[in-house]
């Protein structure tokens, strides 16, 4: 019978690489290999063989694509996103800048509004387009299915209704 490889947990790869438990996580969503995936409140088992493999490939892979370090190039970037910070700091202050909650709430509340106007077009416009098709026939119904869709597109921009718009 083949002897089996001893399989660790988190807590000890972790002390074994000299990690916090949490890099361990953060490197199983980045693709670190699991031996046995853990459950039902059993833990996940790693062959430390394969995550040493894994994390040297990695770091090779890094290594060739960012090359060596350079302090002074270092210092420009760093520079740089400090600046960039700066200036989307100044940017929230005099509010050309907004938070994405902000702007995903407005933008809900924008949604809402055009949902309950055009959801309020049968009712509010049924008896006009009765009238208009009895009266004038498909050109009477889409002349006053146009002018409600104007309507409903005016009160949405915020310009007042026009006269004898409901």
């Amino acid at each position: 019978m083949a002897k089996r490889k001893k399989l660790t947990t988190r807590r000890e790869l972790a002390a074994a690489l000299g990690v916090h438990m949490q890099t361990i996580t953060k490197w199983e969503r980045e693709g670190l290999p699991i031996a046995e995936r853990g459950s039902r409140g059993r833990p996940s088992r790693y062959s430390l063989e394969a995550v040493r493999t894994w994390r040297a490939a990695r770091e090779e892979a890094a290594r060739k694509v960012d090359g060596p370090l350079d302090p002074i190039q270092e210092k420009a970037a760093r520079d740089h996103w400090q600046a960039e910070l700066a200036r989307q700091t100044h940017e929230i202050r005099h509010k050309t800048l907004l938070p994405a909650a902000d702007v995903e709430r407005a933008w809900a509340a924008e949604v809402a509004a055009v949902r309950a106007k055009l959801l309020a077009l049968p009712t509010t416009y049924s008896d006009r387009i009765h009238r208009a098709s009895t009266l004038d026939g498909v050109a009477g119904v889409q002349k006053t299915v146009q002018a409600a869709v104007y309507d409903v597109l005016r009160q949405l921009a915020g310009a007042p209704p026009k006269e004898g718009a409901a």
